[in-house]
């Protein structure tokens, strides 16, 4: 495989800067290995592929004349339920498809400012709820690669993108990325704004990235917030971590030993590890959750619904039925349990570094399913910081991740705390792609 498609983020700018390494270069490696991949994986449902030529030669000139920025030529996958000029923002939903979008979402704008090069849209499930996209996992074509990020997920473990950025309303970033063997991260709710993103449940709605390792989405994440520094120095201590029993129990048999060798490597590179359980039962946080949600989803899908019915999918047009038929004042209960659940589970991660849990209950499982969204819908509800990190593999090939959660608005510590714990762990392979 061309080594092109193996630099670090913070390698692409710099060596472009000491015209060791051309964009138009890159884009071209990167082009060819979608051409060589796309077809197992199926990752992306519309490739730019002039408009990113064209871009890298501009990036080209610059470059030439002197200025390279924080992001120059870096590859990046768009999820298509994000607006880029010009093309259509088709969400896996007929009605949409003949509507290219009139301008960039900010999320888009702001990676082109700072000298990204987009490569298309990577699929979702439709309208980034549960119906499957076409994706297949890079790792076994008859398992699923999670949803609804599901093309941005396989894009980064194929190769064939550095850097994607996804959405969450549950588990959508974080477990398509456990699934797929990559890092994702979601940071707090709200860390940048969701112009020109179609909503699911604007409550509940993340932004969200995938990259390789940790030290890329650290990067990629402080270049995107605007921050001077974009060095992200590895925490040099070992963190304090609880370890969160309440989902060993609910996790599968090999999923749970594996978090807790997880934890005794950890352990035995000093980190202070306890068992813990969260003050509030799991399932209540997981009912407020889908409570708000359904309610949310059947709100904005009201109309559309009743033009189209038969654009819907059997999995999103129940959803968005049932949520039509939640009383007001059980949207309002729920709504003020979730800000008093917050309140409640911000002091108990405000104790360590970070908790540690997997990431999904079991490994990727057939396509018929986006999988199991339990183990990280609690996270999305509260709003607080997710990283999932690929840990290891299963008996028979299947990634394995640990997902570490700290409080809000702590996003730029949990990035220290995984790329101290990323560098405990044995790296994964490439997926076995043909």
């Amino acid at each position: 495989m061309n080594q092109l498609l193996h630099l670090p983020l913070r390698e692409i700018p710099a060596r472009i800067r000491q015209r060791q390494l051309s964009v138009s270069d890159l884009i071209q490696a990167t082009l060819q290995q979608i051409e060589r991949t796309e077809p197992d994986v199926q990752a992306w449902v519309e490739i730019d592929r002039d408009g990113a030529l064209r871009e890298a030669e501009r990036l080209d000139r610059l470059a030439a004349r002197g200025t390279v920025l924080p992001l120059h030529g870096v590859p990046v996958g768009l999820k298509d339920v994000i607006d880029v000029a010009g093309l259509p923002t088709r969400a896996g939903f007929a009605p949409l498809a003949d509507h290219p979008a009139q301008a960039d979402a900010a999320i888009v704008a702001r990676l082109r400012e700072l000298g990204a090069v987009v490569l298309g849209k990577t699929h979702t499930t439709q309208l980034a709820f549960a119906d499957p996209a076409p994706t297949r996992n890079p790792w076994a074509p008859d398992r699923t690669p999670g949803g609804s990020s599901s093309g941005s997920a396989a894009a980064v473990a194929a190769r064939q993108s550095p850097l994607t950025v996804g959405t969450q309303t549950a588990g959508s970033v974080v477990r398509p990325a456990a699934y797929c063997g990559v890092v994702g991260f979601k940071p707090s709710l709200d860390w940048f704004p969701l112009d020109g993103v179609i909503p699911l449940a604007w409550s509940l709605d993340h932004l969200g990235i995938f990259t390789r390792s940790v030290e890329d989405a650290a990067y990629a994440y402080v270049a995107l917030c605007a921050h001077q520094r974009l060095e992200v120095p590895l925490a040099t201590e070992p963190p304090r971590l609880f370890l969160l029993v309440d989902f060993l129990e609910l996790a599968e048999p090999e999923v749970a030993a594996h978090l807790q060798d997880v934890a005794r490597r950890f352990r035995e590179a000093g980190a202070r590890i306890e068992e813990r359980r969260l003050p509030v039962d799991v399932h209540l946080l997981l009912a407020v959750h889908h409570v708000i949600m359904l309610s949310e989803m059947g709100a904005l899908h009201q109309q559309m619904l009743e033009r189209v019915p038969d654009a819907y999918g059997p999995r999103l047009r129940s959803a968005v039925e049932v949520g039509q038929l939640v009383p007001a004042g059980a949207l309002l209960h729920a709504r003020r349990l979730r800000r008093r659940l917050s309140t409640l589970l911000d002091s108990f991660l405000s104790q360590v570094d970070a908790v540690i849990l997997p990431t999904a209950s079991g490994p990727a499982p057939d396509r018929s399913t986006t999988g199991d969204r339990r183990f990280q819908a609690v996270w999305t509800l509260l709003g607080t910081p997710a990283l999932s990190l690929p840990s290891g593999l299963t008996h028979d090939g299947l990634p394995l991740a640990t997902q570490l959660v700290a409080r809000f608005g702590h996003d730029r510590h949990l990035l220290h705390v995984a790329a101290w714990c990323e560098r405990i762990l044995p790296s994964l392979p490439p997926p076995p792609l043909a």
